[in-house]
C-alpha cells in the first residue's frame, strides 16, 4: 500500500492530586535503550556495526509512539539467533524511510537485507507473533501528511515478507475474540465519508474476521481509541469521537462470535460538552468513560461559568452505565481533585466560586468546607501563606494554593495503589 492521549465531615472523602509536567528533556544513548532482553554482546560493537551499515548522512529514528528504541533486538524467527531491528531516514530520497535487518554471527552483526518504509513517517513498531507459531511478526505503522498506513513483515530465512497492509486511522493488537491468538483491529475514518472498524486475523494469511461499515461518520475526528476490558470478562474497544472543536461522544464496540457489535452507540448516554479521554481511571483494569456533572446548585449558570465535575462511568454490560470515581479536572489542565466514589453527589462547590479565583467545595447538606482552591498573585501570595494554605504550583504572575483536611487515600477498594495528595499539573512548583 502506497500512503498519498468520618461520617458526611470526615474530610479523608476527597484526595487532592496533581501531576507535574516536566519541562527537561533527556537524551540518552539510543543502545542503552534497546528492547529486553538486552544484548550480552558489547554495546559498542552493535553500534558500530549500525553505523557502519547504514548508509553516510542517515539518522536513525524511533517511532513516534516511543520515546526510548530506536534499536529493537529479539530473535524474531526463534532460530536461536538473534536479530536487530532498526529504521533510519534519507533524507532528499524519494522513499525517506527505510528497515535494516542485522544478525549477530558470532562476535559480530551481519546485515540481513534492507527494505523501504512506505511513508515520510514511522507512527509504530510492535514485535508480536501474530500468526501462532511462536515467531514475532514485525508490525509497523507509517504516515505520510494525514494519511497513515500498517503494514506487517513476517521475516525468516534471511528474507522478509509483507503479510497484511491496510490504511488505518488506529489499530490495536489484542486478542478481541478471546481465542488466545493476537489479532488486529483496525479503525479507519474519513471525515463525512466512512468510518470502519476491522478485525484481522492470521490463519494461513490474514484474514477478516469481521468487519463494521455502518458508522456514522459524520463527526469531526477520533480523538482517543482505546481497547482493553471494558467489564470484568469482556474484551472491547472505546472510542472517543469529537463532534466539533469541544463537545464529544463515546461508543463501545464488542466481538462476539467473531462478530462486531456496537454495544453502546455514541448517543445521549455519553455525550459531553468537553473532550474527555476514556481511560482506566481508578486502576482497577476495566475502562472508564468519562462525563461532564454539573455541581448541585450549578445547572442554571451559565455553561462557561460551570466548575463541572469529571465523572467516570463503566459500561453495565448491557445498555446502560454504571458510576465509577469523580474528580474536578482544572479546565487548564493545571490539577485535579479526585473524590473517593461514595461522595458521588454529596460534594458540591460553592456557587459564589469563580474558575480561575477560587473554589470552595463543600457539603451539599451542610455547607462544609472541604477544601479550597484559590488563585492569588505573588503579593496576595506574600500576605496569605501564613494562613493554612499550602503551595501547589506557581509561575511568573500567578500562585495556586489550596487548604483542607485531604488525606492520601487508596484509589480503590483493596487497591495498593495510593492516590498522592500533591501532584501538580502544568505549571512549574
Amino acid at each position: 500500500m502506497k500512503l498519498n492521549m468520618r461520617s458526611l465531615r470526615c474530610f479523608v472523602a476527597a484526595t487532592l492530586t496533581l501531576s507535574v509536567l516536566s519541562g527537561c528533556t533527556f537524551i540518552s544513548d539510543p543502545v542503552s535503550k534497546m528492547k529486553s532482553p538486552q544484548l550480552s554482546a558489547d554495546k559498542a560493537t552493535l553500534m558500530a556495526a549500525i553505523n557502519s551499515l547504514k548508509p553516510a548522512g542517515s539518522t536513525l529514528i524511533r517511532p513516534t509512539n516511543d520515546d526510548d528504541s530506536t534499536i529493537f533486538t529479539e530473535d524474531l524467527n526463534k532460530d536461536g539467533v538473534m536479530e536487530t531491528l532498526v529504521f533510519y531516514r534519507t533524507p532528499g530520497e524519494a522513499v525517506q524511510i527505510h528497515g535494516m535487518i542485522l544478525e549477530k554471527q558470532g562476535d559480530t552483526w551481519v546485515k540481513k537485507l534492507v527494505f523501504d518504509g512506505d511513508g515520510s513517517v514511522l507512527e509504530s513498531v510492535d514485535l508480536k507473533d501474530m500468526t501462532g507459531d511462536g515467531k514475532l511478526e514485525i508490525v509497523t505503522g507509517y504516515s505520510q501528511g494525514e494519511e497513515k498506513g500498517l503494514v506487517v513483515y513476517s521475516y525468516s530465512s534471511g528474507t522478509l515478507e509483507e503479510v497484511l497492509s491496510h490504511p488505518y486511522t488506529k489499530y490495536m493488537i489484542d486478542d478481541l475474540n478471546g481465542d488466545g491468538i493476537e489479532d488486529i483491529t483496525v479503525v479507519y475514518f474519513k471525515r463525512n465519508e466512512f468510518a470502519t472498524i476491522s478485525v484481522y486475523q492470521y490463519n494461513d494469511g490474514f484474514k477478516v474476521l469481521d468487519k463494521l461499515d455502518n458508522i456514522d461518520p459524520y463527526f469531526n475526528n477520533y480523538y482517543n481509541i482505546v481497547a482493553g476490558k471494558i467489564s470484568e470478562n469482556k474484551e472491547g474497544i472505546v472510542l472517543d469521537a469529537a463532534v466539533d472543536s469541544q463537545s464529544a461522544y463515546t461508543s463501545i464496540v464488542v466481538m462476539e462470535n467473531n462478530k462486531l457489535r456496537v454495544v453502546l452507540p455514541g448517543d445521549a448516554r455519553t455525550y459531553k460538552d468537553r473532550r474527555i479521554a476514556s481511560e482506566d481511571i481508578d486502576h482497577d483494569g476495566i475502562i472508564e468513560i468519562g462525563l461532564l456533572e454539573a455541581p448541585k446548585g450549578w445547572e442554571y449558570f451559565d455553561p462557561a461559568e460551570i466548575p463541572y465535575f469529571t465523572s467516570y462511568y463503566k459500561w453495565d454490560g448491557k445498555e446502560g452505565l454504571t458510576f465509577a470515581t469523580q474528580l474536578y479536572h482544572d479546565p487548564s489542565d493545571r490539577f485535579n481533585i479526585n473524590f473517593s466514589p461514595e461522595w458521588h453527589g454529596k460534594v458540591t462547590v460553592d456557587t459564589k466560586s469563580v474558575l480561575d479565583k477560587n473554589l470552595k467545595f463543600i457539603m451539599s447538606d451542610t455547607g462544609e468546607t472541604v477544601a479550597e482552591v484559590s488563585f492569588f498573585s505573588p503579593s496576595e501570595w506574600d500576605r496569605v501563606k501564613n494562613d493554612g494554605w499550602d503551595l501547589l504550583a506557581r509561575d511568573a504572575d500567578k500562585v495556586i494554593a489550596y487548604r483542607g483536611k485531604l488525606e492520601q487515600s487508596t484509589t480503590k477498594e483493596g487497591s495498593n495503589k495510593i492516590a498522592s495528595p500533591i501532584e501538580r499539573k502544568g505549571i512549574d512548583e
